[in-house]
């Protein structure tokens, strides 16, 4: 049997490379999530790590006698948390800063503020917020 056409089953180099062009972006994309997940992970450690050392450190805090709490400075308080920021992440591994405010009188509010540079330059935040007064305070305020 003679086939009035001769045409063979391969493809062309346009389809090709149009094909390759498709593959390589699909790769480029898949490696862009994984890029993009690694980062979120190591944000969320981050973040997860300061928020259990600042709580720990808050909850030292919170064993004082009032008598030695309201005696505590700014700079005695941010130094108390540096070292344990550096203690918990290491001296070389953790790039931040913590800045303390502590507010006197009967009650005391006390700002831990947390703020480190992620792998690719991006600042991130952290404050905690809490207050003491003689005799303790609850979960709750009335107004």
């Amino acid at each position: 049997m003679i086939f009035p056409h001769n045409r063979q089953g391969a493809f062309t180099l346009i389809e090709v490379m149009v094909a390759m062009v498709v593959f390589t972006m699909v790769i480029a994309g898949g490696l862009v999530g994984i890029s993009r997940g690694f980062e979120l992970i190591d944000t969320t450690r981050n973040y997860t790590r300061s928020s259990q050392v600042l709580q720990s450190e808050l909850e030292l805090l919170r064993t004082l006698p009032w008598s030695t709490f309201s005696q505590l400075t700014d700079i005695e308080l941010t130094e108390k948390f540096q070292e344990q920021i550096i203690a918990q992440f290491g001296e070389g591994s953790y790039d931040g800063t913590v800045a303390t405010e502590l507010t006197g009188g009967d009650l005391m509010q006390v700002v831990v503020t947390v703020e480190w540079s992620a792998r690719k330059g991006r600042v991130h935040t952290l404050n905690y917020v809490t207050f003491f007064t003689d005799g303790g305070v609850n979960d709750y305020f009335l107004n």
